[in-house]
């Protein structure tokens, strides 16, 4: 999927009174994999538009009067980035600023569907930003081709060719020559067509007039690839559908990790500490222990799903749910080996869009192995949380899905690290600083070897909150349950200092406004006899 985001864009033509629009070294820019269904079922149409062929003379139709909106922002910054200081944002091209996040929303990422998008640009360099664009996951369905030669070559290029569903247009005219121009195009417009401009100046007269002219929105450079993801996503969301829920993948690196203990444990602190509404999806059919931790019998909430996604409404998501607490429902797996476990991609998108629909926030606990479907949810997750532990193994598939990661997500925050049975051996162990070193990332929570605790919590079908001597790792798992809520790392909760089998390297300071990179470290003590 990626592409390298600094192709020369060769300039418009100078010989011609109107510029021919001139394609970027790949036309058709990302090729468009179809492993990832639409997030609404069919791939949408375009809506109609106040932008579309108009009579001439005559000004562009008005679109109804909504409330205005402020004016565009000189750099605008994208909505709801989860942000964590410790964790920067990786892949960011050199002549693209990346914005300071917005304060953080409860909807959560998803992609655009199966539309058209053609740019004509004038200057290199939003070129260069809106070709970013296409290495984004939200991108994946979408057919984005760029131009040279802004509105002229426009209006010469679809007085010969059909329009797609949205046009973005860079110009830095202003005035009757501006408008004169847009309506020529108006009258070459098909129906549902979509304009966003890209202007030069942060005008508010001029973005008024534009939208009461028809234009859907006016951004003005430089902007970061993911905000005008987002302006476009704005565009072409489906209206009966507006709320999509966050969703949280839990990883492990290597088998055996903890990583199941850990997500289920985080969905109680959400639910019930937090008191998030929270939804938790056992992902894995054949051994998922969902049911085990929460002292259910085995049950085919999962495998029926799967095996009808086509069926899959809320209706159905309401019947096979377990409502658990009243802020916590559940959607085991019957961790059974009668079936041959389901692999088909667009089933598990489809289960998992269907309870983002529902729930505000989602914790995907996620089988370990490599997979389309595995590889897909992973990368369009809005966070993905990884476990491991200390060990060469760990260290080494740890720093592949990091890497994997940043380049697949480059508009995304990196992935939160969690360093699990951490003491187990003092001589022949990684050190958790080592370890940060050689992946390139702090853990965001180092928990302690303490097998007792997690024992009597995995046999009795107890959370960890039930467990006396679990609770500075309860603090700890609270810790990544805001970060989860509210994207923002808060202050690191006051652990015991008796730290026993984690002797080396110091505590850090892990407050998300001093912008440094920070570790908590979170011990289970031994359980009293």
């Amino acid at each position: 999927m990626t592409q390298n985001p600094q192709h020369s864009i060769p300039p418009a033509p100078q010989t011609v009174p109107v510029p021919q629009p001139t394609p970027m070294a790949h036309p058709q820019a990302v090729p468009v994999p179809q492993a990832m269904p639409s997030p609404y079922g069919q791939p949408a149409a375009a809506p109609v538009s106040p932008y579309q062929a108009a009579p001439m003379p005559g000004a562009m139709p008005a679109p109804p009067a909504p409330n205005m909106a402020p004016p565009p922002m000189p750099a605008m910054a994208p909505q709801g980035v989860p942000h964590a200081p410790a964790m920067p944002v990786a892949h960011q091209a050199p002549s693209i600023a990346m914005p300071e996040p917005d304060a953080f929303g409860e909807g959560g990422e998803v992609a655009l569907p199966n539309i058209s998008i053609q740019a004509f640009c004038e200057r290199t360099e939003t070129a260069n930003a809106i070709h970013e664009m296409s290495r984004d996951w939200r991108m994946k369905r979408t057919n984005l081709k760029i131009f040279m030669g802004g509105l002229p070559a426009a209006l010469d290029y679809y007085h010969k060719e059909s329009t797609p569903a949205l046009i973005l247009i860079e110009s830095g005219m202003r005035g009757p020559e501006l408008f004169a121009q847009l309506n020529q195009l108006a009258s070459v417009c098909d129906e549902g067509t979509q304009l966003i401009m890209i202007g030069a100046t942060n005008d508010i007269k001029l973005y008024r007039q534009l939208l009461d002219s028809g234009v859907s929105d006016y951004v003005v450079p430089p902007f970061h690839p993911l905000s005008m993801i987002r302006t476009i996503s704005e565009h072409f969301s489906d209206p009966e559908k507006p709320f999509v829920g966050r969703t949280s993948a839990f990883f492990g690196a290597k088998g055996g990790v903890g990583s199941s203990t850990i997500a289920h444990n985080i969905a109680w602190c959400l639910a019930e500490n937090i008191k998030q509404e929270t939804s938790l999806v056992d992902l894995d059919s054949s051994w998922g222990t969902t049911g085990l931790d929460f002292a259910y019998d085995a049950t085919q909430g999962l495998e029926e799903a799967l095996s009808q996604p086509e069926r899959l409404d809320d209706t159905l998501l309401d019947r096979i749910m377990l409502r658990h607490t009243a802020k916590l429902s559940i959607l085991p797996a019957a961790g059974s080996l009668n079936n041959d476990p389901i692999m088909n991609a667009e089933a598990y998108q489809t289960v998992v869009n269907g309870v983002r629909k529902i729930s505000p926030l989602t914790i995907l606990d996620m089988p370990h192995f490599w997979c389309e479907w595995t590889r897909n949810i992973l990368t369009s997750a809005d966070d993905v949380v990884i476990t491991a532990t200390c060990d060469l193994a760990n260290l080494r598939n740890s720093k592949n899905l990091i890497d994997f990661l940043k380049a697949e997500r480059p508009n995304d925050s990196a992935p939160i690290l969690i360093l699990n049975k951490v003491g187990r051996s003092k001589s022949h162990e990684i050190t958790v600083k080592d370890f940060a070193a050689a992946v390139g990332m702090e853990p965001a929570l180092v928990i302690g070897f303490d097998p007792d605790g997690f024992f009597e919590a995995a046999n009795d079908g107890k959370m960890l909150t039930d467990i006396k001597s679990a609770a500075s790792t309860v603090n700890g798992l609270n810790y990544v349950a805001s970060r989860l809520k509210t994207g923002v790392f808060g202050e690191a909760p006051n652990l015991n200092s008796k730290r026993k089998g984690l002797g080396r390297g110091k505590k850090k300071s892990a407050a998300a406004e001093s912008g440094k990179k920070s570790s908590l470290f979170s011990k289970l003590g031994k359980r009293k006899s």
